[in-house]
């Protein structure tokens, strides 16, 4: 026992009974836990019809890398999380009583009543686990502890036990992730519903569209061919449900800012490699202060670019796995919407030419190919950057991944019998923070995306 509701703490330890670890008299403690819920008329058994229980429980645990923490700071640690997630307040006397225990050297578990002590009042916390989750990280910089990410929604959506164990029986990776990034990979194609709809058909899934009386698109969803259920009925998975932004409203935000008349250049992968140099000097000016770009939204249509070049070969390797790295950089953080700029519009841009017209590399196209890669490893350096100054360490270590996967793709060129440095292929200074590049041609000034 490190810590209770009255500050006995250690006081409440349980005594001995027998020789063995677990034989301990438990009554007096959880009679005394259990004393306002009983006195407020609430079973002191558990609920068999599966209606919520008053007893609220929390784990913490420290990383395997972290240092002991002793009795006193586990004290202190149970005590800050139950006043940030709002389940007891500080010196609030006649609020819930409460146990933290500590099972070994590495985590506690924290029990609580939620009933008041002094109303008798049972009450459930709000929004309780992003509180704690504040409240932790708080935590993790005081004691010096290993960085948890935030509850800001940039996690991807795990798929469920069912799921894995069912894709493992039929030796198949679990739906959810597949179908994300099929998802996306269409909503960089596509510029409106119907032509989102049509990918996903011509890709092999199954997709149905939801309209509304006005005949507006409500949403979407999504199965995978041949993932039925027991009854024979296609598995279906909602866009919201794939990921945030994947939802047919932020689609359709997506969509609005991008024509999808734009004629190709004969140059696309050169128009694409200033689309990407141009979102990374976008990104350093907002490092530097300036408030008329959103960086966030240029990691976002950074994902778009990344899924576009997945197919290409270098070597016998694709970037498919720069673009599975970045997934987490690039969702906006809170479920925020992005402000389109010039440099976010024009990566989609660039993203959606790419699909149509190059999903692979000729072999006369390998070198303009590096040269984008290259531009777009020094995009993700910017934006891990980005996330880094705002303390979003999980963020930044997926950039920082897709960056090095991005990386280590070009460095299987030259081949041997080219001596061409890579630094020559692109005439842009990619260090992060770089503001112009060093040269641009007359063709770039030409081009037909805004600036920002």
């Amino acid at each position: 026992m490190v810590a209770t509701w009255d500050g006995q703490d250690a006081g409440w330890q349980p005594s001995a009974t027998g020789p063995g670890e677990w034989d301990l008299e438990l009554g007096p403690l959880i009679r005394a836990l259990r004393a306002p819920a009983i006195a407020a008329g609430l079973p002191d058994t558990a609920d068999d019809q599966g209606r919520r229980g008053y007893v609220w429980h929390c784990s913490a645990r420290v990383a395997a890398q972290d240092r002991v923490l002793s009795d006193s700071e586990w004290a202190q640690v149970a005590r800050d999380l139950l006043h940030g997630a709002g389940v007891v307040s500080r010196g609030d006397k006649g609020g819930s009583r409460w146990v933290a225990i500590r099972h070994a050297d590495d985590h506690i578990h924290i029990a609580v009543v939620l009933v008041r002590q002094d109303t008798g009042r049972r009450f459930w916390p709000h929004r309780d686990y992003p509180k704690l989750r504040a409240a932790a990280r708080e935590i993790e910089q005081q004691l010096g502890l290993t960085l948890t990410a935030a509850a800001d929604g940039t996690a991807a959506r795990a798929p469920v036990r069912g799921e894995v164990e069912k894709a493992a029986r039929r030796g198949q990776v679990p739906a959810r992730p597949e179908l994300v990034r099929a998802v996306t990979a269409a909503a960089v194609t596509a510029h409106d519903v119907s032509s989102f709809e049509a990918a996903l058909r011509s890709a092999g899934y199954l997709v149905e569209v939801r309209y509304g009386p006005s005949g507006d698109a409500l949403g979407y969803k999504v199965a995978r061919p041949g993932d039925r259920t027991a009854a024979g009925y296609p598995v279906y998975y909602s866009g919201s449900k794939l990921a945030v932004d994947l939802s047919m409203p932020r689609l359709q935000q997506r969509w609005a800012g991008v024509s999808g008349a734009a004629a190709a250049s004969a140059d696309v992968l050169a128009e694409a490699r200033y689309g990407v140099d141009r979102g990374r000097r976008a990104v350093a000016g907002a490092r530097n202060g300036r408030l008329d770009v959103d960086a966030d939204e240029i990691a976002h249509a950074t994902q778009d670019v990344l899924m576009a070049v997945c197919g290409f070969e270098l070597a016998g390797r694709d970037l498919g796995a720069a673009a599975d790295r970045f997934e987490r950089a690039a969702r906006i953080p809170d479920r925020r919407v992005g402000e389109p700029s010039g440099a976010s519009t024009g990566l989609r841009w660039a993203a959606r030419q790419l699909i149509r017209h190059r999903r692979v590399l000729r072999q006369d196209e390998v070198a303009a190919g590096v040269a984008l890669a290259v531009a777009l490893a020094a995009l993700l350096q910017e934006i891990a950057a980005w996330q880094r100054e705002r303390g979003r360490v999980h963020q930044a270590a997926a950039a920082e991944a897709s960056g090095e996967a991005v990386r280590n793709w070009t460095s299987a060129w030259p081949p041997p019998t080219l001596s061409t440095p890579l630094s020559q292929l692109t005439g842009v200074d990619h260090a992060p923070g770089a503001r112009e590049p060093r040269t641009r041609t007359g063709r770039e000034r030409g081009s037909r995306q805004p600036r920002v």
